[in-house]
């Protein structure tokens, strides 16, 4: 290893790695986020290579870690001759000829989850032409369902020793355990895996049984030798201090007006769906499956109007009237690029746009320049005033800033209000390409005077060091809390020299209050159950929105029919009236199942 001393932890960590790969035995680097894991896979192969082990290895990455995966192999461990496989269809048949010639020379491939287990050419050679020693798995949380098609697609890789990476607690519901071990050590649990699902199927009610207890001891007990978790606050004694808050917004004028409209939508479409008991037999449940399914959709339009509303008002289209957009499309046929398009249908496309989309609509043709709206229209919402105080605010203390959002079109917007007030910024979504996304993280880090990143929070809120920032702004919420520790944790980690500001936005006397209570009601259970660790399993993801959703709705349903819209967006009362209150005994039980806590290794 060059340009690096191991910390102690991480010493330990490599010798760990070590023994087990010498006993044969695959296992679980569990360590929490920002505690430098990637930088023991490398010191592993490189203590390897130094004491001539002979053969070649595969690591799997999420695709927006993998330039970096790349970059620190190169910067680390130089004597390691590490490989890419990634680029088109045509670029990756070349690549695979080169990777299998007889003087092919390289020691370390680094692929993408979705090339080593999607197209079939791609599976093949993964699973067939190659010949491993050992594979690691980053971000290996994703593997915990044996039914996916990625964990069957995965498992036809051959190789003797497997290592799963994951910043995330491994805390799941005990047949996902198994799937793991079975993942991890075929040959010692594949024959087994049915009686060992049988033996720990736990319902999820039961959690507080003695019977499930035992279950959850005797799976500690079987992880224990796999599975090595350290957290900062047992490592690092250094890392600089990290403070949560809420900010609280206000909504502007024409937000309140918003608001209050899709609280009316909301009232309508809540009606024409009403609250049914569950149909009593098959037959009753089978022929009502389509109502329940646009119920469930009108619910979710529900919910996103109001969180929207929340946000900007240029997430609708409100200013952009009918009358306004007949006018327009008129216009636009005067454009080369319209000159062949029918009118009627020209309308009906920009009728779907929101405000937002329709203004850079009016900014891109010359011939609907004159129907723009005011420029200030960008900055008509309480969190973008907000956020533009704190970037003042914290550019006078020469510290920068990550803004975190779920929605492409709300960053969207974000870049808008910041070229209008000159502020430099770079930008990070899904739609990033692959190649560009660490040179990006590169450039945040080495060009100072850029003093805002916008990413999204899927695509950002992972496997990615941007410790050149000291504040993270979550511009709006995930339902799962999780997610946006998961963000935060991008700056706060191993390098971070600064004190670290997590920073919430929530809109006051809206639906993202209640979003919040939930989401801290989840955190309480997390407590409750494995010891405040972020304890959401694969798989669980969709069934915890489901129930927040259905929490949300419900209480929606209440508040409009008791105090109407005024009542509830008047902020003096919540549609969630307290935790205690917030889910029902059967709804915590579902939150509740069975988890457990991999075992501390540091001590």
């Amino acid at each position: 290893m060059q340009n690096l001393t191991l910390k102690d932890y991480q010493l330990y960590g490599l010798s760990w790695l070590y023994l087990l790969y010498r006993k044969d035995l695959s296992c679980i680097l569990a360590d929490e986020m920002g505690l430098g894991k990637t930088i023991q896979v490398i010191a592993f192969y490189a203590l390897l290579k130094e004491r001539g082990v002979a053969g070649r290895h595969l690591i799997i990455v999420p695709s927006s870690t993998l330039e970096n995966w790349l970059r620190e192999f190169r910067r680390f461990a130089p004597t390691i001759n590490v490989q890419s496989y990634y680029g088109s269809q045509t670029e990756r048949q070349l690549r695979r000829a080169e990777l299998r010639a007889e003087d092919a020379d390289w020691d370390v491939l680094i692929t993408t989850y979705n090339l080593a287990q999607g197209a079939e050419s791609d599976r093949k050679f993964f699973s067939k032409k190659l010949e491993l020693s050992t594979c690691v798995f980053d971000e290996g949380h994703v593997l915990k369902n044996y039914q996916s098609q990625r964990y069957q697609n995965l498992m036809q890789i051959r190789v003797p020793w497997r290592l799963m990476l994951t910043g995330t607690p491994l805390q799941n519901n005990l047949q996902e355990l198994v799937s793991l071990l079975n993942f991890l050590l075929p040959k010692y649990f594949a024959e087994a895996q049915e009686s060992l699902r049988a033996i720990f199927k736990v319902k999820a009610n039961s959690s507080t049984s003695f019977l499930s207890r035992e279950r959850v001891s005797r799976a500690k007990t079987m992880m224990t030798p796999f599975v090595l978790r350290r957290r900062k606050d047992q490592v690092l004694r250094d890392l600089p201090k990290k403070t949560e808050r809420i900010e609280y917004c206000s909504l502007s004028s024409t937000q309140t007006e918003i608001y209050r409209d899709a609280l009316k939508r909301s009232r309508k479409a809540l009606q024409e769906f009403p609250e049914e008991e569950e149909p009593a037999n098959k037959k009753t449940r089978s022929s009502k499956a389509s109502q329940v399914k646009q119920a469930a959709d009108t619910s979710t339009n529900v919910l996103m109007d109001l969180r929207k509303a929340a946000l900007h008002p240029m997430l609708f289209r409100k200013r952009f009237t009918d009358s306004k957009l007949k006018v327009m499309a008129k216009d636009c046929l005067k454009e080369p690029e319209f000159a062949e398009s029918r009118y009627d249908y020209v309308v009906e496309d920009m009728s779907v746009m929101s405000d937002a989309e329709l203004q850079v609509f009016c900014e891109k043709y010359k011939s609907v320049h004159k129907h723009r709206l005011n420029e200030k229209s960008w900055l008509d919402s309480g969190k973008v005033d907000t956020l533009l105080k704190l970037i003042a605010e914290y550019r006078s203390q020469r510290r920068r800033i990550l803004v975190f959002s779920q929605f492409v079109q709300v960053l969207d917007i974000l870049q808008h209000v910041l070229d209008k007030e000159g502020i430099r910024y770079l930008v990070l979504t899904g739609s990033t390409a692959v190649d560009v996304r660490q040179s990006l993280v590169d450039e945040f880090s080495e060009e100072e005077d850029i003093p805002v990143f916008l990413l999204s929070t899927k695509a950002g809120g992972m496997g990615i060091n941007l410790t050149a920032a000291s504040v993270v702004v979550l511009f709006d919420q995930d339902f799962n809390p999780h997610n946006d520790r998961q963000a935060a944790d991008r700056a706060y980690r191993i390098g971070q020299k600064r004190d670290v500001d997590i920073i919430k936005f929530i809109t006051r006397g809206t639906i993202e209050e209640d979003i919040h209570r939930l989401g801290q009601t989840k955190l309480a259970l997390d407590v409750a159950v494995a010891g405040g660790e972020e304890v959401t399993p694969e798989g669980e993801e969709g069934k915890i929105q489901k129930l927040m959703k259905a929490t949300l709705i419900g209480a929606l349903r209440k508040k409009l029919a008791v105090d109407g819209d005024e009542g509830v967006i008047a902020g003096t009362t919540q549609l969630i009236e307290s935790d205690v209150d917030l889910l029902s005994k059967e709804e915590e039980e579902k939150l509740e199942c069975t988890t457990f806590e991999f075992v501390d290794a540091s001590n």
